[in-house]
């Protein structure tokens, strides 16, 4: 399996993918096709906010990913969160997360902190997240969405 960066060769697949995974029940609620979209085009674009990974097995593509840098002041260092893993169901249970969250540690080495968000009920995700290190953390997130 190779991780590649995200570009615009890959956007339907990864689009096709997104449609799956953010319509399932990863999440709270579905994410509107545009917000979709506009994710991939900020992942493939030269802002450097949002760096988007694809994985590959074959040439095919496996599964898709994003990481966003900030400063989080809890640890006084950048924290690397990590977006939207997704692996297609036939690629799954051979090692591939495990395979990317050792290039995001490597690749964002000067981090201080890794982040990701799960469902509660996303069992078998937080089995690999707390397998590959991760720990919940006590405080909740709210928002308020301007979209």
């Amino acid at each position: 399996m190779n991780i590649e960066i995200m570009n615009e060769s890959h956007f339907d697949k990864v689009l096709e993918m997104s449609r799956l995974f953010y319509a399932s029940d990863a999440f709270d609620s579905a994410v509107p096709e545009d917000i979709i979209s506009e994710n991939i085009r900020t992942a493939i674009s030269s802002d450097d906010s949002l760096d988007g990974y694809v994985l590959i097995e074959n040439g095919e593509i496996a599964g898709f990913a994003y990481v966003t840098c900030y400063y989080e002041t809890v640890v006084g260092g950048i924290c690397a969160q990590i977006l939207d893993l997704y692996i297609d169901e036939k690629f799954r249970r051979k090692g591939y997360a495990t395979q990317y969250f050792n290039f995001v540690f490597d690749k964002y080495s000067y981090a201080k902190r890794f982040r990701l968000e799960v469902v509660k009920d996303n069992t078998r995700a937080i089995a690999v997240y707390k397998r590959m290190g991760f720990k919940e953390i006590s405080y909740g997130q709210m928002a308020i969405d301007k979209i």
